[in-house]
């Protein structure tokens, strides 16, 4: 069954009232809509001025906050967080081993009769390497 027409667009009501009355806040724009037999909430107001605002006016809008906001003085380094580029992450690189590479290991691992063995005999490696 189709919808039927609930009355008065609330939303062009509400631009309306905004158009007349610019610097009126949702609950003074709810209740004089209400006054009219216009149900709207203070939200919904709000979600409707935020929606029809024009992109000049919240650019505006940004720009007069940024200038009221206190200023906050940067680093003269300019470092830069993360890691630097070209770098691999530690975590996936430790983690990225081929499949060939696993059956030689496990191959050595059973030649050395068990894992622990094997750790022992690549710490040694380890230190004669060094």
């Amino acid at each position: 069954m189709a919808k039927k027409s609930g009355g008065p667009n609330k939303s062009q009501a509400i631009r309306d009232y905004y158009g007349a009355n610019p610097d009126a806040k949702p609950m003074e724009v709810a209740a004089e809509l209400g006054k009219k037999g216009i149900v709207v909430t203070p939200a919904f107001v709000s979600t409707v001025k935020s929606t029809t605002m024009g992109k000049s006016a919240k650019k505006s809008a940004r720009k007069s906050a940024k200038k009221s906001a206190p200023s906050v003085k940067k680093s003269s380094k300019g470092a830069k967080r993360g890691r630097p580029v070209g770098s691999t992450n530690k975590a996936t690189a430790s983690n990225e081993v081929s499949l060939d590479s696993l059956l030689q290991v496990k191959r050595i691992v059973e030649e050395m009769g068990s894992v622990q063995d094997a750790k022992n005999a690549l710490t040694a490696l380890e230190k004669l390497m060094g």
